[in-house]
Order: C-alpha cells, then sequence, then structure tokens
C-alpha cells in the first residue's frame, strides 16, 4: 500500500460532492448546511465546510473528514471506505483485499437481475405490441434498428407489475430486484415496477454488463430521466454512457469525444462518429476521466450549448485536470493547450456548439459537419477565459472582479511565463484593463494557493487548511504510552479528531478487548493503511527525551486541551461568520438557528474540556449572541 494513498484519495474527494450526494444541501455563507444524517433532526445543524474539507453537526457533535463521513453513512469500516472512495476517484490502491465469494456471488445475481430486465424491456420495443409508443418515440427520433439493437434500447411498459412478473417466472427474487433498482417496494408491502412509460437505456459498464438503467418518460409525467438508484454495482459518477461499444473507435482515432445525453451518443454512433461516449447529464467525475484517458489523451468535452451545459463544462475541467496523470515539467504544447506546472499527460479541449443545439440535432440534420465542429475545439484556457467573461457589461466593476478572481489561481498556475503573459493580456482585453492590474491579482493567487470553494468550478487548495498538528501529536503519545495514558484515551472526544486513521487508533487503543502487547507487535497487526499511518506518528516522537510517567500524562493532557481549544476555535469562527452573514441580509430565521448552535457548541466544549479555562472564556465572549 502507498504511503499517500489515503492522502491521494482526500486530495481527489470534494467533500461537499460527497456529502450532497446522500443530503440535500444549501449554501450558507462559506459552508453548505443540511439535515444531519446520523441523528434525526427538524432544523438543520449539520455543516460542511469546503473551506478545510470537513463535517460538523451541531446537534449530535458528529464530525470529520471525508472518509469518517463516508463510513458512518455507510457504516461501512475504514479499508472499504479508502477501497470505495478509491475507485470513485479513479486511484488504483497498491494492494486491494480479494473479494469475499458471497460478495462477490450476491453482486453476479444483481447484475444478472438486470441483464434479464434488458432483455423484457428490450422485447417490448421491438415484439409487444404494447410496446408500439416506445417504437414510434424511436422512430420520430431517427433511430435506426442497428443502435437499438447495439445499444440495447427497450421501452418500460406503462403497467405497475409487467417487470415484476416476468422476473418471478424467471426464479428472481423480488427483494434482490428492489435492491437492483428494477421494483419498488410498497409501503403496505409488494413491490411494484420502478420505470413505467419509458424508453429505457441500458448503462453498461467498460466490459458491456449491463450494471444500471436511465429511463426517459414517453408523453407526461415527471421525472424526465429516472435513473437506476445506487446499488453495489452502479455509480453513475463511476461510468460512461456508451463506452463499452465506443472503446475501440477511441483507440483507433486517439480521441474520445464526451457528450451529455445518451441520445446525443446515439446518433453519433448511428452516422459513424463512434468515437463518443455521454456523461448522462451530470458534470464530470475524476472517475469517469481515469476511464477513458487509458483509451486515448486527447478528449474533447462537447456539451449543449445552454446555460446549463456550459456550467457542466466549467464543473468537469478542474475535475478532468485533477485526474490526469501529471508530470512536473512546465510546457505549452504545439498546438497551444497550456499544461500547468503539475502538467497534464493529457490535451483537453472544448466544443462550443451553436446555440440551441445539441449534439444530437446537430449530427441527424448535417452529419458531416461534426467533425468539424469537433476540429474546432478551443483549448481549455481559451475556452474558460471566454466562459468566464461573456455577456459581462463594461461598467460592471463587480462581475470584473468575480472573473479576474475565478481566473488568476488557474492563470497563476502556467509554469511558461511567456504563455502566462499571453492569457494574462487576453484577460485583461476582455475585460478592459489594465495587465498590470491583472497580473497583480494572478501573482497574489498563488501567494494564496488558490480559492479554497469548490462550487466555484475552479481549482481549491491543494490541501485542507484544518491544522492537525496537535491532532496527531495527541495520537502518537497515547500510542506510544498506550499503559500510561489509559484515562487520557477514555477522555478524548473521537469526534474532535478530523483524520480519519487517528479515530482508527483511537478506536484499538481504547478497546479492553485489545490485549496488551509491545508496541511493533500492535503496529505489526493492524491494517496496511492504518499501521503505515502509526509509524509516521511514531517517528514524530524519535529524538525526544526521557520522561517519567507523571511528565508523560501532563503532556497528553495539555495536548488534549489545545485540541480541544482549537476545534472549538475554528467551529465558532464558523459559526461567528454565519451570523454576522445573516445579520446582514435580516435572515432572522437563520440567525436564531446559528445563536442556539453557539449555545450548544460552548455546553460540548464545557462537557468535554472541564473546566473552562480563561482561553475559553475570552474566546466565548467575542461571539455575537444578542
Amino acid at each position: 500500500m502507498a504511503r499517500d494513498a489515503v492522502a491521494d484519495v482526500r486530495e481527489r474527494t470534494d467533500i461537499v460532492e460527497l456529502v450532497s450526494s446522500y443530503v440535500p444541501l444549501t449554501r450558507a455563507g462559506r459552508s453548505y448546511k443540511g439535515l444531519c444524517p446520523f441523528h434525526q433532526e427538524k432544523t438543520p445543524s449539520f455543516v460542511v465546510f469546503p473551506d478545510s474539507q470537513n463535517f460538523h453537526c451541531f446537534g449530535c457533535g458528529r464530525g470529520g473528514d471525508a472518509f469518517t463521513f463516508y463510513m458512518g453513512v455507510e457504516h461501512v469500516e475504514f479499508r472499504e471506505a479508502l477501497e470505495e472512495m478509491a475507485r470513485r476517484a479513479g486511484i488504483q490502491l497498491a494492494s486491494v483485499p480479494t473479494v469475499s465469494p458471497a460478495v462477490d456471488a450476491h453482486r453476479q445475481r444483481l447484475g444478472e437481475s438486470k441483464e434479464i430486465a434488458e432483455r423484457f424491456y428490450a422485447n417490448d420495443v421491438s415484439n409487444c405490441e404494447a410496446g408500439a409508443t416506445g417504437r414510434a418515440v424511436l422512430e420520430q427520433r431517427g433511430v435506426s434498428a442497428a443502435m437499438i439493437e447495439r445499444f440495447g434500447l427497450g421501452y418500460a411498459l406503462d403497467r405497475w407489475d409487467a417487470l415484476a412478473r416476468y422476473l418471478s417466472v424467471r426464479g428472481i427474487d423480488h427483494g434482490l430486484a428492489a435492491e437492483a433498482g428494477l421494483l419498488q417496494a410498497r409501503d403496505g408491502g409488494g413491490y411494484y415496477d420502478r420505470f413505467r412509460g419509458r424508453l429505457m437505456f441500458p448503462i453498461r459498464n467498460r466490459d458491456g454488463r449491463v450494471v444500471g438503467f436511465g429511463g426517459r418518460i414517453v408523453g407526461d409525467g415527471q421525472p424526465k430521466y429516472l435513473n437506476s438508484p445506487q446499488s453495489p454495482i452502479f455509480d453513475k459518477s463511476t461510468l460512461l454512457y456508451g463506452l463499452d461499444v465506443a472503446k475501440e473507435e477511441i483507440r483507433k482515432r486517439d480521441q474520445v469525444v464526451i457528450v451529455e445525453g445518451y441520445m446525443d451518443a446515439i446518433a453519433a454512433h448511428q452516422f459513424d462518429h463512434a468515437n463518443v461516449v455521454a456523461a448522462m447529464g451530470t458534470a464530470l467525475t475524476e472517475a469517469q476521466v481515469s476511464l477513458v484517458k487509458r483509451l486515448s489523451k486527447h478528449v474533447v468535452l462537447a456539451l449543449d450549448a445552454d446555460a446549463a451545459g456550459q456550467m457542466a463544462t466549467l464543473r468537469g475541467l478542474e475535475t478532468m485536470r485533477g485526474a490526469m496523470d501529471t508530470e512536473e515539467v512546465p510546457v505549452p504544447d504545439p498546438s497551444g493547450l497550456v499544461r500547468f506546472e503539475r502538467k497534464l499527460d493529457a490535451e483537453i479541449a472544448i466544443v462550443q456548439l451553436p446555440e440551441g443545439k445539441d449534439p444530437d440535432e446537430l449530427i441527424r440534420r448535417s452529419p458531416e459537419r461534426w467533425a468539424d465542429i469537433v476540429a474546432t475545439a478551443q483549448p481549455f484556457l481559451d475556452f474558460y477565459i471566454e466562459a468566464v467573461t461573456h455577456g459581462m457589461a463594461p461598467d460592471d466593476a463587480r462581475a470584473k472582479a468575480e472573473a479576474v478572481a475565478k481566473a488568476a489561481p488557474i492563470l497563476q498556475q502556467i509554469g511558461d511565463r511567456v504563455v502566462q503573459a499571453h492569457y494574462v493580456g487576453l484577460l485583461a482585453a476582455r475585460l478592459q484593463l489594465d495587465q498590470r492590474v491583472v497580473l497583480a491579482e494572478v501573482r497574489r493567487a498563488g501567494l494564496r494557493g488558490g480559492p479554497v470553494t469548490p462550487s466555484s468550478g475552479v481549482a481549491r487548495s491543494s490541501r485542507p487548511v484544518a491544522k492537525a498538528s496537535h491532532e496527531h501529536h495527541l495520537v502518537a503519545l497515547l500510542l506510544k504510552h498506550r499503559s500510561i495514558c489509559r484515562d487520557v484515551i477514555s477522555a478524548v472526544p473521537i469526534d474532535d479528531l478530523m483524520d480519519s486513521r487517528n479515530r482508527e487508533l483511537l478506536r484499538i487503543l481504547a478497546d479492553e478487548r485489545v490485549p496488551d502487547m509491545p508496541l511493533d507487535e500492535l503496529v505489526a497487526g493492524l491494517d496496511d493503511v492504518i499501521a503505515d499511518h502509526a509509524e509516521r506518528l511514531l517517528a514524530t516522537l524519535d529524538g525526544t527525551p526521557a520522561q517519567f510517567p507523571g511528565q508523560i500524562q501532563r503532556e497528553a493532557r495539555q495536548t488534549l486541551d489545545l485540541l480541544g481549544k482549537e476545534r472549538f476555535v475554528y467551529l465558532m469562527r464558523q459559526l461567528q461568520a454565519g451570523i454576522e452573514a445573516a445579520e446582514r441580509s435580516a435572515d432572522r430565521e437563520t440567525l436564531s438557528d446559528l445563536r442556539a448552535e453557539v449555545g450548544a457548541l460552548a455546553e460540548r466544549h464545557r462537557r468535554f474540556y472541564p473546566p473552562p479555562s480563561p482561553y475559553f472564556r475570552d474566546t466565548r465572549d467575542k461571539v455575537t449572541l444578542s
């Protein structure tokens, strides 16, 4: 196991995106807020901090990083969380335990149930009289019989139990089918078809196995598109539609074109542009990019020309930049696509489609134009500067400032100063600003380390800014002096440890069932990721002078107190920022909630870190409570 695997996974995981896939979040100043998934509550007290890439619930006290959240919400151990998050991030771990036969067999049954469903839907659209509605829609859209067969297109009858009956005849348990996302459980018992009255698009993995479905409503109804839910074999963020049938052409042409929707990809293949895949209407993820970069380093984004498509493109750019293999040499390539200081081992270009057109429409109307349109793809920076300055009024000073703030961190990373000067000049010209002003902001972005707001679609800091020195030192002391520090071990609030590996070590140290043994034996028995981390922590204590047991206990308690104060001050500052924003906007409801959370935080600190120190009282007094 590579020693930096955990850091790599944490680096490529945006906690806001991760939490948002489980909990609806709303923006609250620089943070995000929602209902806590770990306890029942009516008023949101669960806060995600993009700056530090961690979360905290002011109701139940749970907190931690992305690993902690995933472990808690999925009820898995650290190793399983690491493997799954690494898979989503497109990171290959050095050593991954073999999946147990039982788990593998269960996944096989889930896949088999979906392949049976694919045949059922395909038969309905091709042979069933009741499927005439679906056939008519495909004919109207000009989808050929060859494409219907190649992509396995089908139709879900507008009935409540058509698939359920079909699966029963073939011995598929309805509970298993519900887990696969094919059926839905009724409140009063029993199951009904999840997909009804929809065109069905089987979603396959790279090897061609059906792992999920996308269903488009025929006629009126909501939602317009309905996808399979998350399951052990289906995660939409890690798949690209059509990759199984496009991979050979991608290799042959040494280029992959990524469009937005199912029909966009199907139209491209129908007219012999078979190197096209679809992101299925979502912003590109690192896992998706890792799939295609193995086939070709030449990636073209061709998303819809409307505002939503443009935003999806911008959100995907930094994702792609983080997912690609990197080199350290800053060189611009011959076509003008800038390589950054951590140089991409890929070329990313963006197609700006004609306004009001999507790839499906463009290709069907003029198939011969598609290759020319793809050839007009702009290098990343040209597109980005044009996008952030588009439609800006010459007298809108605030909009100009926001555009520079977004672009400066990207421009700062350009290693070649001549190329950087070119793009600084381009941005300055589009904004009608003095080039020296823009260059000053670019240099200032370098000192700041770039923005830290993932929602902006721009780069965020390469490392979370939450300080962990007290935390690591405390866990190192407790690990090395386990028998001496038993009282301190039991006093540590586990939710104040932000590093999931430290939490695992604390749980092991606090478990009375774990026998006393020499330290090297204890570490040797740990999972290799945790063991690597433990060895690094212990190495920080090398060279320290010998101490008496009382001195060791005192140092551990002092470090625990510092950790508590550090966490308290950080959370209180976040609340203070929220209070100030609520006061400015006269949001009385939010203001009331935040004031209550101030009180809850203060009470928690008193409970876990008694008695309140003068430092604690001074910090509390500085917070606006009235």
